[in-house]
């Protein structure tokens, strides 16, 4: 159950300075306690960040790959005021087909699984559950090989360029206030979504009533690349279009190390060979 905590009034007593006065000679603070001090502003926060951007340059966003938004400005959310939530694309590789759900409640809506994390789980074990929950299907992630900004552990850097099972995407999106009995119950916040990438066998067993009570009208299908493609709703395409991109390349890239195995041309080093030390140098090892 979420719990809201109401914005203090304008003439609350707790808006007084932040010092306590000394001029009676007597303090109003309890012995050792530490003075009542002033809530930030928006604004005075919002400068905090602002004084992270470059001096004298009005912010211009950076444009990065063409999978992905361009920058925003440096920012920072309360815990009270972001929700981090998980999301998967579930591929069916011996078909090459992808699991879509159906919410029989919204007409005309597909989707991902997706979801907020509970308290005290990690984002594998967040998502491994709600792909479960949403789609009826034991999922397992899909390693694959893939640029991204993770850091290799040093130890296992001489082997080279893995396959991994590290988010492909991220989505951020806000919500607006709630407002119940004419009283602001939330102020809204930012919605931050890891989307990975899972996989199921050739002949899945699929577990009916496993949702919570209010995804129980959701139904899973199994449909090729395309169709999904076409019907997901816009706001979750772009995970899509980037999944099967990282997808795709990742099936080829086995296709060609398979290929140079096979005829001896190449000697591998590890199991991925000196067609993977570009990438390896360029991708995984850039982390900060």
């Amino acid at each position: 159950m979420s719990i809201f905590r109401s914005r203090p009034s304008k003439n609350s007593n707790n808006s007084s300075s932040p010092v306590p006065s000394t001029s009676s000679g007597t303090s109003s603070q309890p012995p050792n306690s530490l003075p009542t001090t002033q809530k930030p502003s928006s604004s005075l926060i919002a400068n905090s960040f602002r004084r992270l951007q470059p001096q004298l340059r009005p912010f211009r966003p950076l444009v990065f790959s063409r999978w992905s938004s361009p920058s925003i400005p440096h920012s920072g959310w309360a815990c009270e005021d972001f929700m981090v939530g998980v999301g998967m694309m579930i591929i069916q590789p011996s078909t090459n087909k992808m699991v879509i759900l159906y919410d029989h409640s919204r007409p005309g809506c597909f989707f991902l699984p997706r979801g907020r994390k509970d308290v005290g789980e990690t984002l594998q074990e967040a998502v491994l559950r709600e792909a479960y929950e949403e789609s009826g299907f034991k999922v397992e992630f899909l390693p694959l090989y893939k640029i991204n900004r993770q850091p290799t552990p040093p130890a296992q850097r001489a082997a080279g360029l893995k396959p991994d099972t590290e988010p492909i995407y991220m989505t951020a999106r806000n919500w607006g206030p709630k407002v119940r009995q004419g009283k602001v119950v939330d102020n809204g916040g930012e919605y931050f979504v890891s989307w990975f990438i899972g996989q199921i066998p050739e002949n899945p067993v699929h577990h009916k009533g496993v949702g919570m009570p209010d995804e129980q009208g959701y139904q899973s299908f199994l449909v090729t690349f395309n169709h999904g493609l076409n019907i997901i709703n816009s706001e979750e395409r772009p995970v899509v279009q980037y999944a099967l991109n990282v997808y795709g390349q990742h099936t080829s890239l086995v296709e060609e190390i398979a290929l140079l195995e096979a005829s001896g041309a190449e000697e591998m080093t590890g199991s991925e060979g000196p067609i993977l030390a570009e990438a390896a140098a360029s991708g995984s090892g850039s982390g900060g």
